[in-house]
Order: C-alpha cells, then structure tokens, then sequence
C-alpha cells in the first residue's frame, strides 16, 4: 500500500483533532446532564469518538507520522452544568452532523480504499447519533418533527398505485378493488387536486 499524500494526512489529522476536543466534551456533558437518556447519549458519543480517535492514529502512525494526545484531563470532576440539556444535545447533534460534511471532504481527495472504508464506518457511526439526538430534541419539544413524506394509494381497476409527491412511484396487482369505480375515480380526482394546489 502507498503512503499517505499530504491531503490525506491534513484531512486525518483535522478530523482526529475534532474528535480528541468532541470526545472531551461529550465525556463532560454526560458527566452533568440529570437526564439518563441524554446521558446514553453523550456516552455512546464518547464510545464513536474513540473508536475514530483509534482509526485516525493508526493510520497516521502506520506511516510513522506523529498524533495529538487526549484532553480528557481537562475535564474537571464537576457535576454542576453550565448549560441546559437542550443546548448540550443541540450542540452535539450540530458538531456531529458537521462531522458527515468533513467526511465528504475527506473522501473527496482520498486516494486509498482503506481510508475510504474507514470514512464510511465513522459515517454510519455518526449518522445514527445524529439520528438518536435529533429523536431527543424532538420527543422533549425543542425541535419540530421534520415535515413527512405523503404518500396515498388509489385503487383502479384491480391494480394498485401509489403516488408520492404527485408522481407514480410503483405500480403492482391488487386483490379485488376495494372501492367501486365511481369512488375510485373521486378519490383519483381528489389526489390530483391535492398535488396540483
């Protein structure tokens, strides 16, 4: 296998920095949240952190090139938080989500099937934190649920369609047909009407 470029290194190396300061502060954060669930949260994000950390190092010492060291002990025994629980969880799910930006920088100028692999294990890691953050905001009412997807399905003539957004997405046989002729034909008036204004 090659040897590192330099747009690799520069890349590994500000990602292991993000994650050395991240896992930091999530260690901090699950130290003075009063909310388990949050706390789950905060620690499963200490976990992915430090398995990116162990990545990150070995492939930069693979080509004998130096690491930044842990600031763990920067984080005091306090247990007081100078912040709500809903800036702690904002702010983490914000910092991850950047995360996915970086890694597509990454891969952008990555040359090595190693490294890519490696990216895409952290993303998958850090998409389900997002997800689970994002699942806390919105279950405590500090974010909206996101608008959903409509979809509706219109029976003709034995055949099922459903139409997503306005258009046909899938087309398959259907049983008997569930409403008559005269209903379905309303129904399909009605969706057309729905997706047009």
């Amino acid at each position: 296998m090659r040897p590192l470029h330099a747009l690799e290194i520069a890349h590994l190396y500000d990602n292991l920095e993000t994650n050395v300061a991240s896992k930091a502060l999530v260690m901090a954060f699950s130290q003075v949240t009063k909310t388990k669930k949050i706390r789950n949260l905060f620690i499963k994000g200490e976990e992915l952190t430090y398995k990116a950390i162990e990545g990150y190092i070995k492939k930069l010492h693979d080509d004998n090139l130096p690491s930044p060291g842990l600031i763990d002990h920067l984080v005091t025994t306090s247990t007081s938080s100078p912040f709500s629980d809903k800036l702690m969880v904002f702010h983490k799910m914000d910092m991850f989500s950047m995360r996915v930006r970086n890694f597509g920088n990454s891969v952008a100028v990555n040359g090595r099937r190693d490294l890519a692999l490696m990216y895409a294990d952290f993303l998958k890691d850090i998409s389900g934190f997002v997800n689970d953050a994002a699942d806390i905001m919105i279950e405590n009412e500090w974010i909206e649920t996101p608008p959903k997807l409509r979809i509706e399905k219109i029976y003709l003539q034995s055949r099922e369609y459903t139409i997503v957004n306005g258009s046909r997405a899938e087309k398959h046989h259907h049983g008997n047909s569930p409403v008559s002729l005269q209903e379905q034909k309303k129904l399909l008036l009605g969706t057309v009407a729905f997706f047009c204004f």
